[in-house]
């Protein structure tokens, strides 16, 4: 993750800018005497780019866990794309094809479904937004610049309030076209895991909810200044990745295990509750989170009640007998029963 400079920022017209190009390259690092052995050739403006070159080509493909990374992924104009905004888009695109094929395949009315999916990720937007907002020692500079409230592309995202404003959202819908709210989210409850696994990919990449320091070989280091992680040119645990790790295992076991053997309308989401909320606590021990509550961090104590809630909810749902996946199946099995017993009389 570590990279040198190959400018002195006090000798370029613009030095952030020619800087950051360098640090985005793909390059590992050399000993910085090499570049003043050499200051005399570097005036020239045709040598410099080829000797440049000349002293990467030796170390070009050693092996070595100093990799060079950015949290802009490109700028059109006065755009700016980030890897947070594009990994959000991307887990977005994911859940939304899954929940339609899935509801093709339980028989449901794709369009009430899409449009459940759709309500869901504008509420869950909005509820990560403002939960994160409302929870960050920044908030007074939030109400100060509004328009920046919106910019949830530049990092700043709350999970839980993701879940709640989902949730609240897509529930609006499911009352006003009657349709099963603990079915729809035994579809959604996969997708939420494998949504926070890519999500967490961005904010490996935008730097953002890094880990602590560590003396670990696991252990990465953050050194670009567009990055926003607190520490920057210390080695840290890479706790956005053991998120992402977590959120892809709990889809699997969601997806291929529990939504294949549930007994009740809700399992899957319940089960959602229990895994996230312990994968979650655990991570949370690799974080850098300076506010502790009784040696807890403020997210530890979240995941607590979330398992606490799925306990409650089980012992409620779990009286109630699963519904037919096939709707049609259900309508017809009546029908054939008379028959029968027709045929019998």
């Amino acid at each position: 993750m570590s990279q040198r400079w190959l400018c002195c920022r006090s000798q370029l017209p613009n030095p952030e800018l020619q800087c950051e190009r360098v640090s985005t390259s793909s390059f590992v690092p050399f000993s910085s005497n090499s570049v003043l052995q050499h200051q005399k050739s570097r005036q020239n403006g045709l040598a410099r780019p080829a000797f440049s070159t000349i002293i990467l080509m030796p170390n070009a493909h050693k092996p070595t866990k100093e990799k060079s990374m950015h949290p802009i992924a490109f700028i059109i104009g006065s755009l700016t794309i980030r890897w947070y905004g594009i990994m959000i888009a991307v887990s977005i695109a994911i859940s939304i094809t899954v929940i339609y094929i899935e509801s093709r395949h339980q028989g449901l009315n794709t369009d009430d479904v899409l449009d459940m999916a759709i309500v869901a990720v504008i509420g869950g937007i909005l509820g990560a937004r403002i939960g994160w907002i409302m929870t960050s020692p920044t908030i007074l500079w939030y109400f100060a610049h509004p328009l920046h409230i919106l910019a949830i592309w530049e990092g700043g995202l709350s999970y839980f309030g993701g879940i709640l404003g989902g949730v609240i959202s897509a529930n609006w819908l499911i009352r006003r076209r009657r349709m099963r709210f603990w079915q729809m989210a035994d579809i959604v409850a996969p997708l939420l895991a494998l949504s926070f696994g890519i999500g967490k990919i961005g904010c490996w990449l935008n730097g953002c909810c890094n880990g602590t320091a560590t003396t670990s070989e696991l252990g990465v280091i953050f050194t670009n200044p567009s990055s926003q992680s607190d520490l920057l040119n210390q080695r840290i645990w890479p706790a956005q990745l053991f998120n992402s790790i977590s959120g892809f295992l709990v889809f699997a076991i969601l997806f291929w295990v529990v939504r294949k053997h549930k007994h009740y309308d809700g399992q899957v989401f319940i089960w959602y509750l229990y895994l996230y909320g312990a994968t979650s606590f655990v991570v949370e021990f690799f974080r850098y989170i300076p506010v502790h509550v009784l040696g807890l961090t403020p997210n530890q104590w979240t995941d607590i009640t979330i398992i606490i809630l799925g306990i409650i909810a089980s012992v409620i749902l779990r009286r109630r007998p699963v519904r037919s996946m096939f709707p049609e199946e259900s309508e017809t099995l009546p029908e054939t029963t008379q028959n029968s017993e027709e045929s019998d009389g």
